[in-house]
């Protein structure tokens, strides 16, 4: 495989400039789901190529990544070097704690750090530091239907106070869903410094639990909110099982929606689409690291039963999804008793088709679609909302546009709008499966702005 065919779809986006971040030495502290999905599109970017990606993490979390057993850092590296194999020279991983070490040993030379741990003094640790000696620096912390990142592109400009360092994430377990979104906001800087977009300081919160998404919780009574939020865990508290959702597109968007869906053990997912797996997907696909050539249907769904650890019955379609098919024909049993369907496909006509298919059938919908900058994510509730087609126009655009697939369009892509958006189409999957523990869904559409100093309009 040829480095510029694994990256063409970022390096067909204008102004690209792939040495800028391959060039960069990158710090990434931390051993848990926020590292993982932080390292995860930082590799398949190829962030740090001809630099490094030094990884800090006093331990690393034993768990499932992708469909790997991931149990120590010498694990974590193998699994990004099969993810990227151009990276597997620039990873480090060092076993050390921050808050005991030497810091300017483990931190010297570095261009960007990023602090993922819920560690208060980690983050005020590393981010004194950075300013001290102006580095860039991006720490954010999560917890089940809350995270908060801060950004420091500037360092000489920076403010700071003691709510700067996370306080209420102390002590609290990250949750694999809010680590990809806020990784993807994290990584989301590289794109950005990619094409040499004006970068400023900010910082901001997604709040799943409220009606805008994008307001704190209160966190005035510290013991209480880490309990409301412990209980709201969708992998240990929540059960899905009696669920069956349909995805429809198991591209750039279906790979972390798969992969959060396997993490909640969803009772079954039908994953429908035509392709095979193509080199060129590579820098936005990751479950795909070893699929080339295979359909993306069957080996999503191969590992999604892997990932939930057998719990979730996938299902892999290999064929194109029309509505006439789905209603009376070869698909119509996939949809019978689905609780909901995702639309995560690249062109109007197959949007519009779901969102024609959903009234009928009286199925929510969820439907999403990205550029390398920007992503939307629209929802309809039967009897709460108007079809999609309506709100989103999507069937007037699939008029205005050859309804190609992406593999024959080569449109531009990255990785990270499409982790960021593939994370919201999962949290509020979260609110259609199960509104009694996390709220009603949204009826208004989300979009996100990689370039807007607050990311999100709702």
């Amino acid at each position: 495989m040829s480095f510029r065919v694994r990256h063409d779809r970022q390096l067909r986006i204008t102004g690209w400039e792939q040495d800028k971040i391959a060039q960069l030495r990158v710090g990434v502290i931390g051993g848990d789901f926020n590292a993982f999905y932080t390292l995860l599109p930082l590799v398949s970017m190829g962030v740090g190529e001809k630099g490094e990606i030094r990884i800090l993490a006093r331990e690393i979390r034993k768990t499932k990544l992708l469909d790997w057993r991931v149990n120590i850092g010498s694990d974590l590296i193998a699994l990004l070097s099969k993810v990227s194999p151009y990276m597997s020279q620039s990873l480090r991983y060092y076993k050390i704690d921050l808050v005991q070490e030497n810091l300017d040993f483990f931190l010297r030379g570095l261009d960007v750090i990023i602090d993922t741990t819920n560690d208060p003094q980690s983050k005020a640790i590393a981010t004194r530091f950075a300013i001290k000696n102006n580095i860039k620096i991006i720490s954010f912390s999560t917890v089940p239907c809350y995270g908060r990142i801060k950004i420091i592109w500037r360092p000489q400009n920076a403010e700071l106070d003691l709510l700067s360092f996370m306080p209420e994430f102390q002590g609290m377990q990250q949750d694999l869903i809010m680590s990809m979104l806020f990784g993807g906001l994290a990584v989301n800087e590289f794109t950005n410094y990619a094409v040499s977009k004006k970068q400023k300081n900010i910082e901001l919160a997604y709040h799943l639990l409220s009606q805008d998404r994008l307001s704190m919780p209160d966190i005035t009574d510290i013991s209480r909110f880490k309990l409301k939020y412990k209980i709201k865990d969708p992998s240990n508290y929540v059960d899905f099982s009696p669920f069956k959702v349909v995805m429809i597109g198991a591209g750039a968007l279906g790979n972390p929606v798969a992969i959060a869906l396997a993490h909640i053990r969803v009772g079954e997912l039908v994953i429908i689409d035509p392709d095979t797996v193509e080199e060129t997907n590579l820098n936005r696909q990751y479950c795909y690291y070893d699929c080339i050539n295979r359909y993306k249907a069957e080996a999503l769904a191969e590992k999604v039963k892997i990932m939930s650890g057998g719990e979730t019955n996938a299902i892999g379609v290999v064929d194109k999804f029309t509505l006439k098919e789905a209603l009376n024909g070869k698909f119509s049993r996939y949809f019978k008793d689905a609780h909901l369907i995702l639309a995560l496909v690249d062109n109007f006509e197959a949007r519009a088709d779901a969102a024609d298919l959903a009234e009928k059938l009286e199925i929510p919908l969820i439907s999403a679609g990205t550029s390398p900058f920007e992503g939307h994510i629209a929802f309809y509730i039967p009897g709460k909302s108007r079809n999609l087609n309506i709100i989103m126009k999507y069937r007037e655009n699939a008029k205005k546009t050859d309804p190609i697939r992406c593999a024959e369009v080569h449109e531009p892509s990255v990785v990270t709008s499409n982790q960021i958006i593939g994370s919201l189409v999962a949290l509020e999957s979260l609110k259609f499966l199960k509104p009694d523990i996390y709220g009603e869904p949204l009826t208004r559409a989300i979009t996100f702005y990689s370039y807007f100093g607050k990311r999100f309009e709702i």
